[in-house]
């Protein structure tokens, strides 16, 4: 698993700034009917585009190897010396993805493809962009424009299934599959993946109106593990009351394997989810009620969900497939309480302030992710949505220090073992929503912990850290997956 995803991550890199390459002017100086002024001008033209070239292959190569600094810097200097060379754009994204920099990534993808409509890397980065932020549709259209030209090009095959996997399209994913598989080599790394993933999508292949959502607002309890942050609220799954699980860190929906058969589901189907050493059934499970809303035709994955014991072991766990199908969920935290829209918000709810949510995607979890910064630094990145820490902030080193703060305030560590550091943070925000006067924790490793190197390793994105559960308790929060936002309203506001 491990060797796979990582080596998904390091494609994925290099493809989205692979050069395109351009034809050198072929007008010799002196030519009849050239002026010696326009000579020159052509020379010094041809010499930019030379250096711009160079630089290109030689920030191609630093992505090759990680080194995404160094690619940023010299797709820079070509852009000084080419202002319209798309590949160097194309670079720039690739680059500014791996520095956890998602604004700006997406604007120099974009920027490549006003400039070159068909540039191989920008349309598959951007499309990663896109289905980050929830934005499937402008994926698949993105990757249809480089598939027009030649339909067998894997990397955007595969940037299609992901979307079309992430929507339960399992119609137009087991297509997709079906070209992957025709092109594929027998010893691909990611094999066992795209097979994991066409035993889930072949038995729903015909079957209509899969994740129905009926009725415009259920409500429920909330309660959360204090360990790991896992959000459960009370369900009637198949007309019985069990524990549900909202786990957009998922793709699929679960269903605990006792309480499966109690319902006496059909199996439709076998998968062998990536990693595991047995297959398991697939099921679809016919309703899901909270309070006036209804879920139906849920397909699930048949698992073993004692991992997720919350008190009790729960009957089923809904993934982002499920989770992205309602409009809007509101996790109510200082009043124990869970509403579900149908209908996606048109407006922050009253009190609450808006902020881009992405789902960085690691093809075996899904991270959540908002931008933060601290004491008034000018300075964002992104961070883990949802952490276990016991502050409200864990950040990394290298982001404590990028924002207004001094090495000398790290000294001495309170825990040298585990390279962490107690702080106070004055002042903060949550994408734009002011936070004054709470605990901290920098992480002052390298990498910063097991988590944040895992997505690294596996999406080439950096976060820098995390928003811990003692934080989000204090909150409402309202997740509206397919729009790519967050929402977030303070206690005083929560409790209106």
């Amino acid at each position: 698993m491990s060797r796979s995803t990582r080596l998904l991550a390091l494609l994925a890199l290099s493809l989205a700034a692979t050069a395109c390459g351009k034809k050198a002017d072929t007008n010799a100086p002196g030519q009849k009917g050239i002026t010696v002024e326009e000579a020159d001008k052509k020379r010094a033209e041809a010499q930019k585009a030379a250096k711009a070239q160079t630089l290109v292959d030689l920030a191609n190569q630093d992505l090759a190897k990680g080194r995404w600094a160094s690619a940023r810097d010299r797709a820079k200097r070509a852009l000084e010396s080419e202002p319209n060379n798309a590949d160097a754009y194309a670079i720039l994204g690739a680059a500014n993805w791996r520095a956890g920099d998602y604004a700006a990534s997406t604007k120099a993808f974009k920027e490549a493809l006003e400039l070159d409509r068909k540039n191989f890397g920008a349309a598959v980065g951007l499309g990663r962009n896109h289905q980050a932020a929830g934005d499937h549709k402008s994926a698949l259209e993105l990757q249809d424009q480089i598939l027009a030209g030649d339909p067998n090009q894997i990397d955007p095959l595969l940037t299609k299934l992901w979307s079309y996997y992430a929507l339960l399209d399992a119609a137009n994913g087991v297509k997709t599959l079906d070209a992957i598989f025709r092109v594929i080599s027998p010893d691909n790394p990611l094999l066992p993946l795209l097979q994991s993933h066409a035993a889930f999508l072949r038995p729903l292949e015909g079957k209509a109106d899969l994740i129905k959502v009926d009725g415009a607002k259920g409500t429920s309890d909330l309660q959360v593990d204090p360990t790991q942050g896992i959000k459960h609220s009370g369900g009637v799954v198949g007309g019985e009351y069990t524990r549900v699980v909202f786990f957009e860190l998922r793709e699929e929906a679960r269903i605990h394997k006792a309480f499966a058969e109690q319902l006496k589901l059909k199996e439709i189907g076998k998968i062998k989810p990536l990693g595991a050493e047995a297959e398991s059934p697939i099921v679809i499970v016919p309703e899901i009620k909270f309070g006036d809303l209804k879920l139906t035709n849920v397909p699930a994955i048949v698992e073993d969900l004692t991992a997720f014991n919350v008190g009790e072991t729960p009957g089923m766990l809904l993934g982002r497939q499920v989770l992205q199908r309602l409009g809007a969920i509101t996790f109510d935290f200082p009043n124990a309480s869970v509403d579900l829209q149908a209908a996606p918000p048109t407006a922050a709810p009253a009190g609450a302030t808006e902020a881009p949510l992405l789902l960085v995607d690691l093809h075996v979890l899904l991270i959540p992710s908002v931008p933060i910064s601290l004491d008034g630094s000018d300075t964002k990145f992104y961070a883990w949505l949802g952490g276990s820490y016991g502050a409200a902030f864990t950040v990394a080193k290298k982001e404590y220090l990028k924002s207004n703060h001094l090495p000398r305030e790290l000294e001495p560590l309170d825990d040298p073992t585990n390279g962490l550091k107690m702080v106070y943070i004055e002042q903060a925000k949550l994408g734009e929503l002011p936070i004054k006067g709470v605990g901290g924790l920098v992480l002052a490793n390298t990498p910063p912990d097991a988590g944040l190197a895992q997505v690294i390793e596996l999406s080439g994105f950096e976060l820098g850290g995390y928003v811990n559960v003692p934080l989000l308790k204090t909150m409402k929060v309202t997740y509206a997956l397919s729009q790519g936002k967050v929402f977030f309203a303070p206690r005083a506001a929560a409790a209106k």
